[in-house]
């Protein structure tokens, strides 16, 4: 029974920390575009194959 109780915990814990890593990664990268656009460095977007569109080939 503690331990279901310690890997309930854990598991929740672990949830909230990826949510809270991941909108930290979006405000820092939201802060890097506000500076590149000061510092007027142009946004370049490197292609991706999840780009391309599989269905028009």
């Amino acid at each position: 029974m503690t331990i279901n109780i310690i890997i309930t915990v854990a598991l929740v814990l672990a949830i909230f920390s990826s949510i809270a890593a991941w909108l930290n990664t979006q405000i820092i990268l939201r802060e890097l575009s506000e500076i590149k656009a000061k510092l007027g460095i142009a946004e370049t977007k490197k292609s991706s194959f999840l780009d391309k569109d599989l269905d028009n080939d």
